[in-house]
């Protein structure tokens, strides 16, 4: 069994001290090391470190997305990798030179997801030659999803989540949805279900808005650190989450953590943490 470490930036704790102070105490309750990263430039750490590919290995790439990078306020925002991860010690498998984010990668068995945003990025590539590199460097198959493009970051790890093996979970699209009849979801699921067993969410409340936040979870080997939108986790979608989350994650132990200042600005615990492997 390989070692965990979460990482976070340093922005976490002063911006968002509240969330920071509740994921602290949760992660120490279970005993898994929480480590800030020597460099970042904002705090969604997820999007800009390097990508796991397993056996202890990590893949680099050119953090520098458009919603970024198109609005030169925004551009001091862009972290570089190098700088992030020169006092980490990890093994590189591969480094490619293609605009990329993690939160725009979601690893299944031998799959990794991702959504069609990742071609807009790299306009100079083509298609076949672009997914073969990204097949390459990641040892896996590449599924692409349509990008709901109402969210601006194009992000798979706000659509899916992986369950092990060929079995992901969806959010729940479906049920806040149910009275539009929205065809890109219709799409979405027949592309999943063809390369997937899929389980959806779906919560025994009214749903709220903010919602979609519950699959933006970080995941270690013995827990679920699920995000909170009331600060005593007791809002009803709150219980309701607790509910669907400990009836899929039989094993591990599910903690909730108050994360609604984050998820205003559009992110969750997912987004702002990351994994080491040792």
């Amino acid at each position: 069994m390989m070692k965990q470490i979460i990482y976070i930036s340093e922005w976490l704790e002063k911006d968002y001290k509240v969330v920071y102070n509740q994921l602290r105490d949760a992660l120490m309750s279970l005993q898994i090391p929480l480590n800030t990263l020597p460099y970042s430039k904002e705090v969604w750490c997820r999007d800009y470190m390097p990508i796991y590919i397993g056996s202890g290995q990590y893949v680099g790439f050119n953090f520098c997305p458009d919603y970024l990078w198109n609005k030169p306020s925004r551009r001091e925002y862009i972290t570089r990798q190098e700088f992030a991860t020169e006092d980490i010690s990890m093994r590189f498998s591969d480094s490619i030179d293609l605009i990329l984010d993690g939160g725009n990668y979601v690893r299944c068995g031998d799959k990794v997801i991702m959504t069609d945003k990742v071609l807009t990025e790299n306009p100079n590539w083509r298609l076949a030659a672009l997914l073969d590199r990204v097949e390459d460097a990641f040892q896996a198959e590449v599924v692409l999803l349509p990008w709901d493009m109402e969210e601006p970051y194009g992000h798979a790890d706000g659509m899916v989540a992986s369950l092990g093996e060929d079995r992901i979970l969806l959010n729940n699209y479906r049920q806040i949805e149910k009275e539009k009849g929205k065809p890109w979801t219709k799409r979405l699921v027949k592309i999943l279900e063809y390369h997937f067993d899929i389980v959806e969410l779906k919560y025994d409340c009214i749903p709220s808005d903010e919602s979609w936040c519950y699959l933006n979870y970080l995941e270690t080997e013995s827990a679920i650190f699920l995000p909170a939108l009331s600060p005593k986790h007791d809002c009803d979608s709150d219980l309701a989450a607790f509910k669907v989350f400990s009836r899929i994650f039989k094993e591990k132990t599910i903690r909730q953590v108050y994360a609604r200042p984050l998820i205003k600005d559009g992110g969750a615990l997912h987004c702002a943490t990351w994994n080491l492997y040792l």
